[in-house]
């Protein structure tokens, strides 16, 4: 069976997407028989400002040169790609799959026109040399070999997560996918204060306005931390 993953990253004016924009969108149509790259896209979209250029790096003037053609035209590109995927894939892609709606950005469709399902490879995904839960992707390339020659742009990070999988045998690929697949829910750390270190330590994190350590991960896998938890939401 054919089995293309698209891989995404955005660059973005911020963190709340109530209020900031994406000004771009890196993307890779990746083959899982082949472990290759099959087509890779990157590019900017209209904004009148960029308040994360101090992260990003894109100056606010290129933002405002961009012809609208080029920009549909791109746009098109990757509805094509996403068309050709079997699943998205992004390093946190609670984050980016949060710009795919109605309001920002078109929904991201398989050939069947449905939307595609995320898989992040961050939270989803327990890779053979990370060395702790919601290992950053800089974190990961470094343990797997890869050198790291920028970041923050969005190409260069969809190139290091391709790598990553190139870099990995046709069965810790494919057991990394099935992996993913697997029925999650938000779990709630049930620790002491004296213990929070073990949750910190297994991937939850601090919600300040809940004073809770939360994590999202496989249901399977909650059974087999050295804590007792609960489960606070089933996510499809």
């Amino acid at each position: 069976m054919t089995l293309n993953l698209l891989i995404i990253d955005t660059e973005t004016t911020g963190i709340d997407s109530t209020v900031d924009s994406v000004i771009e969108i890196g993307a890779i149509l990746y083959s899982v028989n082949c472990k290759t790259t099959l087509s890779q896209l990157s590019f900017l979209l209209h904004a009148t400002d960029n308040a994360a250029e101090h992260i990003n790096r894109i100056p606010p003037v290129a933002l405002t040169h961009i012809p609208n053609a080029l920009q549909e035209r791109s746009l098109d590109l990757l509805g094509n790609m996403a068309a050709n995927a079997s699943y998205v894939v992004a390093h946190n892609a609670a984050f980016d799959a949060q710009w795919f709606d109605d309001k920002h950005l078109p929904i991201i469709r398989g050939n069947n026109h449905q939307p595609l399902k995320w898989l992040c490879s961050m939270a989803d995904m327990t890779w053979p040399k990370q060395t702790r839960p919601g290992e950053s992707l800089i974190n990961l390339a470094l343990y797997h070999g890869i050198g790291v020659s920028s970041a923050h742009r969005a190409l260069t990070d969809c190139q290091l997560l391709a790598e990553l999988f190139s870099r990995l045998s046709s069965n810790e690929l494919a057991d990394l996918i099935a992996q993913s697949l697997r029925p999650k829910a938000v779990f709630k750390a049930e620790v002491s204060y004296d213990d929070r270190h073990l949750a910190k330590e297994a991937g939850f994190r601090w919600n300040p306005d809940s004073k809770t350590w939360t994590r999202k991960m496989a249901i399977e896998d909650a059974a087999q931390l050295p804590f007792q938890t609960t489960s606070i939401q089933l996510l499809h």
